[in-house]
């Protein structure tokens, strides 16, 4: 009782209430499927599906249903070396997500955003399924950034 009058006293507003005056009561989103990483464009699409439902607190709905399309297109994935080991090998990469966010609502509103999210991971050289499984958790540890970016854009777009 006490923290919610605090809250209220201060202004305090969540951003899910700007993310609802942005998008609207339901969402539909899009992905544009990046062919070299199918799995892990998949994984974006379901991060934001449950963004929409936890942070924005508006449902997921059909594309003819939905307020906003939200349409997500993975623009490149790059993998960059971030140590090297005394044999000259890589040890650690660091992965680039590079994303765009657009948004088309019913009120006319169109804007697309960029993001940019990274995570770094380290090779294994004795097995590679390691390095493998290794890069997919930082790609998706990216997409994270790149997500939280997006939330922020859209409660900054409530708010106008």
């Amino acid at each position: 009782m006490v923290l919610g009058l605090l809250f209220a006293g201060c202004g305090y507003v969540p951003s899910a209430v700007y993310a609802q005056k942005a998008l609207g009561e339901s969402v539909f989103v899009e992905l544009k499927v990046n062919l070299p990483n199918p799995e892990n464009s998949v994984e974006l699409k379901d991060l934001m599906n449950k963004i929409i439902i936890a942070r924005f607190q508006t449902r997921v709905a059909s594309k003819e249903e939905a307020d906003s399309i939200i349409i997500v297109q993975i623009d490149k994935i790059a993998d960059t070396t971030s140590a090297i080991s005394s044999s000259a090998f890589t040890t650690y990469y660091r992965v680039n997500a590079y994303v765009t966010y657009t948004y088309d609502n019913k009120k006319g509103t169109h804007r697309s955003f960029n993001a940019m999210g990274y995570y770094d991971y380290n090779v294994s050289l004795d097995n590679p399924l390691t390095t493998y499984n290794n890069r997919y958790y930082a790609i998706n540890q990216a997409f994270t950034q790149t997500v939280d970016q997006f939330v922020a854009q859209i409660s900054f777009e409530g708010q106008k």
